[in-house]
């Protein structure tokens, strides 16, 4: 009875070889043709979508959290094209490769512990560093711009507390220093971030420097303009009661990221200087030490 009502009263086998659509259906299904490609402006039409239909990224949250995703992308594509050799390769200061790594995600320990991150289970270095890095990226993501605003101590030899949101900066500072490292011990490129994050690392650098200057603190401020992609230029006053600016320094913005990550040696540093000589050494050699070997 089903099938009669279903097909105005034909068998299924007769309604097919009379009906066109059906036909063509099970032609499809049986003889499928080859996949066809999508336009490539489908991707970006859906992706747009999406972004128009989803809720607005909290912009002080991702100007930390997208940095630091895309340098931690980099390191995982640079340690996933590693040799079992290269691993070995010889790293100043971390003895090889995978010491390197090991210290890396040692220092991001610290900050993905405050994140309530637990610790990865993870026995291979890669692997490990990876899972704790993306877990500390979901939670930064995820949580509030005030999160941003909370001290923790920041990674180095030389004890700091800073917010949340210079951390996840620092963060982004040293998984490119450490993956500049890898590339050179590996016999790679050396690679620059992006404008916009040399100056975000730039500035960070630039706002902790008074503090690494030795000796008594001079009433005095420094201006300092870098040059090139991500430059910019900043006054830094050297005590709260400076009055007046004391030196001019100019340098290259990508150099002066390497000498705050003491990969420049600051006796060869090449940079300009106008005023007080002897306080623009001082500033360069204090930059050099604020790196988080």
């Amino acid at each position: 009875m089903t099938d009669p009502y279903l097909y105005n009263g034909q068998s299924p086998d007769d309604h097919v070889a009379s009906c066109p659509d059906c036909s063509a259906v099970l032609a499809l299904l049986d003889q499928p043709d080859t996949a066809v490609r999508p336009p490539p402006t489908l991707r970006e039409a859906v992706l747009s979508m999406a972004r128009r239909r989803r809720s607005p990224a909290l912009v002080g949250v991702a100007s930390v959290a997208v940095p630091y995703a895309e340098q931690v992308a980099l390191m995982d594509d640079l340690l996933s094209d590693l040799s079992l050799a290269q691993w070995d390769a010889p790293v100043a200061k971390h003895g090889s490769v995978k010491g390197l790594v090991e210290h890396l995600a040692a220092n991001d320990a610290a900050i993905a512990g405050f994140m309530g991150v637990p610790a990865a289970g993870e026995p291979a270095v890669h692997r490990r560093w990876r899972e704790q890095a993306g877990n500390l990226l979901e939670r930064v993501s995820a949580g509030s711009e005030v999160l941003l605003g909370v001290e923790v101590s920041l990674a180095g030899p030389r004890p700091a507390r800073a917010p949340l949101r210079q951390a996840m900066v620092q963060r982004t500072f040293e998984t490119w220093t450490h993956a500049d490292d890898i590339r050179a011990a590996t016999d790679r490129s050396r690679a620059a971030p992006r404008d916009e994050h040399v100056h975000m690392i730039a500035e960070f650098g630039l706002a902790l420097l008074p503090r690494a200057l030795k000796g008594p603190r001079r009433d005095v401020s420094a201006t300092v303009m870098l040059t090139g992609p991500g430059g910019g230029t900043w006054t830094i006053p050297l005590s709260p009661a400076s009055d007046h600016v004391a030196v001019f320094i100019s340098a290259d913005a990508v150099d002066f990221c390497r000498l705050l990550a003491n990969r420049w040696p600051p006796g060869t540093f090449p940079y300009a200087a106008e005023g007080d000589p002897a306080l623009a050494r001082d500033l360069v050699h204090a930059a050099a030490t604020l790196g988080c070997d």
